[in-house]
Parts: C-alpha cells; sequence; structure tokens
C-alpha cells in the first residue's frame, strides 16, 4: 500500500470530507467502468440507471458501518487499492444480479473450449445446467478462480494478488481447471 493510499484511506474513516471527496474523484470512473463491464459480462444490457443505482450503492458500501470495507484492505503482496476496489464493485455487481434473478437461475459464462462450434455459439440450456453443476463441484479455490477470470473478468495479475499466489500458477491453475472441466463436460 502507498503512503497516498494510507492516507487517503486513514482521512475517510476518520471522517475527513477533503480525503472522502478526493477518494470518490480519484476511483469514481473505475467503479463505474467496472460496474458497467461486470454487468455485460453477465449478459445484462448495463442500462445507465442501473449502472448508477449500483454505482451509488458502491461508495454507501464502503461508509457502511464506519467504513468497515475500506478499514479492511491491507495491501498486501502488491495489490493495489485500485484493484482491491475493482473486485468488490464487481462483487457488488454479481451481489445485485443474483437479487434480481429468480432463485433457480444462475449466472454463467461461456468457458472456452480447444474444439468450439462455430454454428452454436452460445451454450444450450443443457450445456449451461451441466456446466453450473460441473462448477459447484470444484473446490472452492476452483470456483474463486474461475469467478475472477471469467465472470469478473479480472487479469491473471490481478487474480494472483487476490489469491495471493504467483501469475505462473494462476495461469497453471486456470489451465487445469479449464482441462478438468472439459473433461468432465465432454464425459456428460
Amino acid at each position: 500500500m502507498t503512503e497516498t493510499e494510507k492516507r487517503l484511506i486513514a482521512g475517510c474513516c476518520n471522517g475527513d470530507k477533503g480525503a472522502w471527496d478526493a477518494f470518490v474523484h480519484q476511483y469514481s470512473p473505475l467503479v463505474y467502468h467496472t460496474i458497467k463491464r461486470t454487468l455485460a459480462l453477465h449478459h445484462t444490457e448495463p442500462r445507465s440507471d442501473l449502472v448508477e443505482d449500483i454505482h451509488q450503492e458502491f461508495f454507501v458500501s464502503v461508509l457502511h458501518d464506519d467504513c468497515k470495507k475500506l478499514r479492511q484492505f491491507r495491501g498486501d503482496n502488491g495489490c493495489t487499492l485500485a484493484s482491491w476496489l475493482r473486485v468488490i464493485a464487481a462483487r457488488l455487481t454479481i451481489d445485485f444480479l443474483r437479487g434480481q434473478r429468480p432463485a433457480d437461475a444462475e449466472v454463467t459464462d461461456r468457458i472456452a473450449s480447444n474444439d468450439p462450434d462455430p454454428s452454436d455459439p452460445m451454450l444450450n440450456e443443457e450445456q449451461e445446467g451441466l456446466l453450473n453443476q460441473t462448477l459447484q463441484i470444484l473446490p472452492p479455490r476452483d470456483r474463486i478462480l474461475i469467478d475472477l477470470s471469467f465472470r469478473q473478468g479480472l487479469p491473471p495479475e490481478e487474480v494472483a494478488t487476490v489469491l495471493k499466489t504467483s501469475v505462473g500458477a494462476v495461469y497453471t491453475q486456470k489451465s487445469r481447471i479449464l482441462a478438468k472441466l472439459r473433461e468432465i463436460l465432454k464425459t456428460s
């Protein structure tokens, strides 16, 4: 964590309006873009009113409970405040989407295959259900890596930071998980 980030967080947590204004000014575009991108990744049209609502909710959630979320940021392993806020914004957006969908609907993404079928670019309903079931049997860490990489669209460097591992390990784990998913889906 940089000294600037430390001062900004400390000021926000201590109720300094100037620090809060600087925080919002500096990170608002990043949060807004992350929300729009997360909505698009989850096949939801990023309407400006929806993006604005989630954007506002993000900053309210940061202030909630005496800046509890902001106080949780540690900046370990080179994680920047920006990358951490991006993860928080993406998670908030996904939580919002989950709340908007019926209980039996799950957000899924298409996972690339070595042999894609150009005539059928989207998974059919049966394959989508099978993919959801398959993802549920993966270990929690594998599901998190899939979520960060595919659903949230984070670059490998940020996934590595969140998972506290190396970028090379992220590539290796992602490749292993995808191969495992392809094999399970092929035999099903």
